[in-house]
């Protein structure tokens, strides 16, 4: 099976899927949900503003967003 079957979207949003889940288990390593959670509650919050960000900022029109086909409802 190719890797672009396989996964879908580009190497970069890899990349950051990849960097949210080891800054999340950084902080999770630390115990900071523990120690302070309001600020935990904000850092994760604030990765994902940053992820939602990046994915619309290097969304390209046309690219491939599902691994079947969208089909259209309308009549």
């Amino acid at each position: 099976m190719r890797r672009e079957r396989l996964f879908i979207g580009r190497p970069v949003y890899w990349v950051l899927l990849v960097a949210v889940v080891a800054v999340l288990a950084y902080l999770g390593s630390r115990s900071l949900h523990v120690r302070d959670f309001v600020l935990f509650q904000f850092l994760v919050l604030g990765i994902g503003v940053a992820l939602v960000l990046a994915v619309v900022a290097l969304y390209r029109p046309g690219e491939r967003a599902t691994r079947d086909s969208l089909e259209d409802d309308s009549p």
